[in-house]
């Protein structure tokens, strides 16, 4: 996949090669960081899930609204025992890997509470946008200054990315950099180890395949309903469409603005009013959508009938 992976192949062939671990290609590396990344998305959808159940939404009604600190304590528990146990986050050990270095509080702090800090900040800069909190001075700076930060922080990860996929840096993201790790793969290489498992390991072992395969799941249901919905909202944008309006007009003649005998009449594409070509204009200058069916419309969309 790329030539640090070759170098380092060929270094295990050399007399110092034990000292070296073989690392990881750049798509494994891509795909444990999307299921990891995942995984409190997975949990948001079963917190909505549980609100649904009638015995238990009183219960969890309170608690919905302090619902990502929730989430985050079970991250943070859920990502501790991979690393107790397996020195790897659930998407590393999913795939097969392991951190190099057993730094447990720096992982945590860089993989499970930093992205906590960057939903808080996008939260923070969406309800300011809907508060118009942009007409303050000290809210307009910051609401210019967090996008350019995402894309900054956005651009170094890719940066370290192309670095890693080319050789030029043995870390896959700033992130593991700054909490002094690596990632490798969870096999040991060397044929002295002893591979015969505990009863106590086989158990941690179960239970870490149950909790990812059930994350797995999650993330299964969650793609399907999110493909339900996009097909449910197209279908009542369709229903929107073609739906008949009830707002019924004595003569078929009159403009349903004026109330008038239409002069100039007017159609807008892909409804079937006749307007006065005047009122429609102006109708549609000022509020940018059809009267009757409330599509969003523009002027290049009447048409004029001679």
């Amino acid at each position: 996949m790329s030539s640090l992976n070759s170098s380092y192949s060929l270094d295990f062939t050399s007399p110092t090669s034990d000292l070296l671990p073989i690392l990881p290609s750049t798509s494994e590396l891509l795909a444990q960081e999307r299921f990891t990344n995942l995984v409190r998305p997975c949990f948001q959808h079963l917190f909505k899930f549980l609100q649904r159940i009638h015995p238990l939404s009183n219960l969890l009604k309170h608690l919905y609204q302090y619902k990502d600190e929730f989430i985050l304590i079970i991250e943070s528990i859920l990502q501790w025992f991979y690393l107790h146990f397996h020195s790897a986050l659930i998407g590393e050990h999913f795939y097969g890997l392991k951190r190099t270095a057993n730094h447990r509080l720096r992982s945590l702090i860089f993989s499970v509470f930093l992205p906590y800090v960057k939903l808080k900040l996008h939260a923070f800069q969406h309800q300011m946008r809907e508060n118009n909190a942009d007409q303050h001075a000290k809210y307009f700076i910051i609401l210019q200054l967090l996008p350019k930060l995402q894309v900054f922080i956005e651009g170094v990860c890719w940066l370290y990315r192309i670095g890693y996929a080319f050789g030029l840096t043995k870390y896959y993201s700033p992130t593991l950099q700054l909490a002094r790790v690596k990632l490798t793969y969870a096999k040991d290489p060397s044929p002295n180890v002893n591979t015969t498992p505990s009863s106590a390991s086989q158990f941690i072992s179960r239970i870490s395949q149950i909790i990812s395969y059930g994350l797995f799941v999650l993330q299964l249901i969650d793609w399907w309903n999110s493909t339900c919905r996009s097909k449910q909202n197209s279908s009542e944008n369709l229903v929107e469409l073609v739906s008949p309006i009830t707002n019924k007009l004595g003569n078929k003649r009159q403009c349903p603005l004026c109330r008038q005998p239409c002069d100039i009449p007017t159609v807008i594409l892909g409804s079937g009013y006749v307007y006065c070509h005047q009122c429609i204009s102006a109708y549609v200058n000022q509020y940018h959508r059809c009267p009757t069916s409330h599509q969003p419309v523009t002027t290049e969309h009447l048409i004029k009938i001679y």
